[in-house]
């Protein structure tokens, strides 16, 4: 539950609930942060408007190591325990580099030179908003264009669904992992 309810299934509005018999798989009720949003059909409609999901210039591995970098960096346990539970196998991260996106670093040993890159880059723009020249230039000799532009909008979307997951105290879905040292 969040700090302001959901939204009953009785009360979704049509682009609603298409939207989430898209998003969700049968059987399953859909996340608690989206029918928390879609209580403002304006806040919605901006939060769908942004989504970092469809087809994507990185690999699928290389958006999870954002999105659970991001995630954990800002301590969103609750989109790090849904993506690590659901994507990391499908992505292939082991559960040394999963737990890395915790607690390691970018030259851990848990990741090959393509992937430090990405946890290098958003420890970079979570601690500073930025990237120096040589962070940059790091980036944009391992990603294209697009793909460095993908990589800067997961970070960014990803923060800020940590701010409203924060502020909305949601917590982690049912059956997802928790963050290593949460001993709840």
């Amino acid at each position: 539950m969040s700090r302001i309810g959901t939204l009953p299934r009785d009360a979704w509005p049509p682009e609603f609930a298409t939207a989430m018999e898209r998003m969700t798989a049968p059987g399953r009720d859909p996340l608690a942060l989206f029918t928390a949003v879609a209580q403002s059909p304006r806040a919605w409609e901006r939060f769908a408007a942004a989504s970092m999901a469809g087809p994507s210039p990185l690999s699928m591995r290389d958006r999870e190591v954002v999105i659970d970098r991001t995630a954990a960096k800002t301590g969103n346990e609750y989109e790090w325990g849904i993506h690590t539970k659901v994507f990391a196998k499908k992505a292939e991260l082991t559960q040394e580099q999963v737990r890395s996106t915790f607690d390691g670093h970018a030259d851990d040993g848990n990741w090959t030179a393509h992937d430090a890159t990405l946890i290098a880059t958003v420890d970079a723009l979570l601690a500073r908003n930025r990237l120096s020249d040589a962070e940059f230039a790091r980036l944009a000799a391992e990603f294209d264009t697009a793909q460095v532009l993908e990589i800067v909008q997961l970070v960014a979307f990803y923060n800020g669904i940590a701010l409203i997951v924060g502020a909305l105290d949601l917590q982690p879905e049912a059956g997802m992992p928790r963050f290593p040292d949460n001993k709840d």
